[in-house]
């Protein structure tokens, strides 16, 4: 079973018919705090998270749902905590089927963590509490600690918390030595043990033995694992490893998937397992012993099948699944009953000559990966520990995918010719793999014809090839040969987890994890134990005391360079330190470097360049220092843009500093060589850098990017407009030339940024700075209303009429009138009328209106008939002896006019020969006028 993260692509291999297949179990969860989450089992009944859509709620709620404390257990302190759950009232405990506990080294999401189960049954529902003890601790390291609640196969996160252990006490570590009973009373087997003893006692005289031995009764395996239990708790000297020798101490295991409602396996859905890592699991046992059936066994039950309520007759152990392992453990397992002893004693052989220093490895890793692509990773694995230099990997002539379970000659060629001609600490195989064979056609007997074989180490990614019921299993036949110490494989089919399709190779090697651990001279069962990769099928073949600095003797401190030494300004040169050291510490000219401790130092002045370190307890220096010279050279030149309405100008400064000649770079490539300080961009969107020289020196500027960003164009103007009226569009300034797009329409190139337009239209502009077009900006729609009709007024008794009868504002010289919005305007006075009809936003005036005086009192000045068909009569008033005598229309234009030089006697005929219509008679004299109306029929 593996949980992955939501990015990580996931890799499973069903095994049938013993096809090849490889995955790791357990150990490749990773969440992001406030998620949600559902559950599945795997073909070998092992639970898997998976992330699902995030939940609102969820992540609102975060950790305020429930809080946990941590304390030490006392009888483990610094490896053991107890983690004290309090739910918040919010949580309704009753609905909750089982919880999921990640225990991480690290806060960053892609990191993996150890993993447990729990039942529900865990929680103190009076209390609203729940005691999760977590153990496998390593000691002074932090870990992050996520709580996920889970009501049938649906999960959200519920608290998180951060912890760090402590020193671990100074006492002794206990070592269980558990072995076949035929051997108890062997001398040679004893002798063996002996020497063994006084070999890792010499270097950690910290270290005490016990013995054990089991017989083939089944049921001695429950009381071994009880035994376990209680050396683990020792207070005088804890059970800190394990030791199995011989093939009676492997145990069978079984994970049972239960139906709810019977609490029987559900058909098909009974695993079988050989394991050794299931004595190593005291604080949560997922596979407690069964004494009826003598056999170790794990339950649990489908979450789909189950639903959301916790079960009623739950038969689970309390922690049901658990990655967790906390005792580290090594084991010697022969391949064949009847070589039993011989096995054992060839092992033990060579790892006493390998404790005594007479048998070495080259610092070298053979990388073995039969899907991906592996070819950087040598010099990777370099960088990342420093320890191993000189790194292979197997020829593969094509990346073949995880589905491919064929042979392939050339890679298995150049497998075997590395592993009999090459000395390495660790070879690390990743692919398909059954009990007695790796693809691509390796098997017992290749490795057995291979004339040598001088590797410490093998860690195989595989399925199956650990399965020590098989006769000549692979994983025993490589420990058996050659100079092999260690070999890490799995008993049955496992899933692995990759990240985007990369090869899984490169990540034990990293910070924190097995190798680099394993390189810096832990133990290789602590190692692996607390580098995430432990499981219940996984063995772990050798000796759990198995370290690279076991026979310890200082390495000269050789300091190396890549790069000239000769430093140009600007330049840097890397010096690096080879080799397992502690406490590095560089010096220059004899100071020391304050803040550097790691194995390489880039430099970037001259100087005399020396280190030291420690290895062995003891302080090394460097034989010779590293001299570093200082030439001198050019300034760091500065590029600068300026921006031309036709070109993009590029300019060096600062200006004449610099007389060798320019080569100029376009995203890195060459560009040209000129002796000008100035260029013409000829690419949008690039980086350009100039490099200048002296003295054998050159110095390069800041990349500098010519981009056009995309215009915005901005209207000036109402929009939508009226009909008649214009819109004016502009674009930025400083190009050399536009090109105005209209859809559905023809292309405008113009050498103007604004555009005027008066009808409706949909456009967009590109600009170009000369032969460099810029990006074409967003379109903008222009709408244009049409106006409503041209109104015009009418004269009439009571006063003006608009011709629409709607929408009208009248205005008086320019100005509208209040409330004046009806079509008739009543009793009009002197002034200049119009009358505007608004539709929609837009208008019509009419045209105007002219009332020049209003009409006397007819007792002063008498006109009649009126209305009349063109001929009226003129009483003068009394007061008017002279005037003129005028007749006007409406556009203020006369069409009669008299002057009388005194007062008629009679009345006055005036004849209109005019159009039907409203006019003014006007009379006047020394400044005064009287006025009427004339209406002509």
């Amino acid at each position: 079973m593996a949980t992955l993260p939501f990015n990580r692509r996931r890799m499973f291999y069903a095994a049938t018919k013993l096809l090849l297949c490889f995955i790791i179990l357990l150990n490749t969860s990773c969440f992001l705090f406030a998620q949600s989450y559902s559950a599945q089992l795997d073909a070998n009944g092992f639970y898997h998270i998976q992330q699902t859509a995030p939940s609102t709620s969820a992540t609102a709620r975060k950790a305020q749902q429930a809080t946990i404390s941590i304390t030490d257990d006392s009888r483990r302190p610094t490896n053991a905590v107890m983690l004290t759950v309090s739910f918040g009232p919010e949580i309704n405990l009753n609905t909750i089927t089982s919880f999921f506990l990640l225990v991480k080294t690290s806060p960053e999401f892609l990191d993996f963590g150890e993993t447990v189960y729990i039942s529900s049954k865990a929680v103190d529902k009076t209390a609203r509490t729940m005691q999760i003890p977590v153990g496998g601790l390593k000691e002074n390291t932090d870990y992050y600690f996520t709580l996920s609640q889970f009501s049938g196969c649906d999960g959200e996160e519920t608290a998180q918390v951060h912890y760090k252990t402590g020193t671990a006490p100074k006492k002794p570590k206990k070592v269980l030595l558990v072995m076949d009973n035929q051997y108890e009373n062997d001398p040679e087997i004893q002798q063996a043990l002996t020497v063994y003893k006084a070999d890792v006692t010499r270097t950690d005289p910290n270290l005490v033995f016990e013995q054990t031995y089991l017989s083939a009764a089944p049921a001695e395996k429950g009381q071994l694992y009880e035994k376990i239990k209680a050396r683990f708790y020792d207070s005088e000297a804890p059970l800190h490893y394990l030791f199995f020798i011989g093939r009676i101490p492997s145990a069978s295991i079984r994970s049972d998937v239960l139906d709810h409602k019977t609490n029987q396996p559900l058909p098909g859905r009974q695993n079988w397992f050989s394991s050794l890592g299931v004595y190593a699991k005291i604080l949560t046992q997922d596979f407690p012993f069964n004494t009826q059936e003598n056999l170790f066994i794990s339950r649990r039950y489908d979450c789909q099948l189950a639903g959301k309520e916790p079960i009623s007759n739950d038969i689970t152990p309390v922690f049901f699944q658990s990655s967790i392992t906390d005792i580290s453990y090594g084991a010697v397992v022969p391949t064949r009953p009847e070589e039993g002893k011989a096995y054992i004693l060839r092992y033990f052989e060579k790892l006493h000559q390998f404790k005594t220093g007479k048998l070495k490895f080259d610092k070298k890793v053979l990388l073995a990966d039969t899907f991906y692509n592996d070819g950087t990773y040598p010099k990777k694995i370099e960088q990342l520990t420093g320890r191993w230099t000189h790194n292979d990997t197997i020829n593969v002539p094509q990346k073949y995918g995880p589905s491919f379970n064929g042979f392939d000659p050339v890679w298995k060629a150049d497998y075997l010719k590395k592993l009999g001609s090459n000395s390495y600490e660790i070879v690390s195989y990743s692919g398909h793999g059954e009990p007695t064979q790796h693809y691509y056609g390796i098997t017992p007997t290749e490795i057995n014809n291979i004339e040598k074989l001088n590797t410490l180490l093998f860690d195989f990614t595989s399925c199956s090839v650990g399965n020590v019921d098989y006769q000549d299993y692979l994983a025993g036949t490589y420990l058996d040969k050659g100079n092999t110490l260690f070999v890490n494989s799995y008993s049955t089919p496992i899933n692995v987890a990759v990240i985007e399709n990369q090869s899984p190779l490169l990540y034990k090697f990293k910070e924190k994890e097995t190798f680099n651990a394993f390189s810096k001279g832990t133990y290789v069962s602590d190692a692996y134990r607390h580098g995430h990769t432990s499981n219940i099928v996984q063995y772990l073949l050798g000796d759990p005391l198995l370290s690279l600095t076991t026979a310890c003797v200082p390495e000269p401190l050789v300091i190396s360079s890549v790069g000239s030494l000769s430093l140009c300004p600007g330049d840097t040169a890397t010096l690096r330190v080879s080799g397992n050291f502690t406490n590095l510490r560089w010096f220059r000219n004899g100071t020391e470097i304050s803040q550097a401790t790691g194995t390489t130092l880039k430099v970037g002045q001259g100087g005399l360049y020396t280190a030291k370190a420690r290895q062995c307890e003891q302080e090394i220096t460097s034989d010779q220092g590293v001299t570093v010279t200082d030439k001198p050279g050019p300034v760091m030149p500065v590029l600068t843009v300026e921006t031309l309405p036709d070109r993009f100008r590029l300019r060096v400064t600062p200006a004449g500093a610099f007389s060798g000649g320019f080569n100029w770079f376009i995203n890195g490539s060459r560009w040209q060589e000129t002796t000008q300080d100035t260029v013409k961009a000829t690419l949008l969107g690039a980086n350009y850098t100039v490099k200048v020289f002296q003295n054998e020196c050159s110095a390069t500027s800041k990349p500098v990017t010519i981009r056009i960003d995309q215009p915005v164009l901005t209207v000036t103007g109402a929009n939508p407009a009226c009909s008649g009226d214009s819109i004016v569009v502009k674009a930025p300034e400083n190009f050399s030339s536009y090109a105005w797009l209209t859809q559905g329409g023809a292309t405008v190139v113009t050498t103007s940024n604004t555009r005027i337009y008066k009808q409706n239209a949909v456009v967009a502009v590109t600009p170009s700075r000369g032969t460099l077009e810029g990006p074409t900006s967003a379109y903008v729609t222009l709408t244009f209303k049409p106006k409503p009709p041209k109104p015009t007024i009418t004269l009439e008794s009571a006063g003006f009429r608009s011709s629409s009868p709607v929408n009208n504002q009248w205005y008086l010289n320019g100005n509208p009138l209040p409330d004046s919005t009806r079509q008739l305007l009543r009793n009009p006075g002197a002034g200049t009328y119009r009358v505007r009809v608004t539709d929609q936003g837009c208008f019509s005036d009419s045209d105007p209106m002219i009332i020049t005086a209003v009409e006397p009192a007819l007792s002063s000045l008498k006109v009649y008939p009126n209305p009349s068909n063109g001929t009226f009569r003129v009483e003068w008033p009394d007061s008017f002896r002279s005037g003129n005598l005028d007749v006007v229309d409406n556009l203020g234009r006369k069409v009669y006019s008299r002057f009388y030089a005194g007062k008629p006697a009679e009345p006055v005929l005036v004849p209109l020969k005019t159009a039907p219509g409203l006019y003014l008679l006007q009379l006047s004299t020394d400044g005064q006028t009287k006025t009427v109306k004339l209406l002509v029929k």
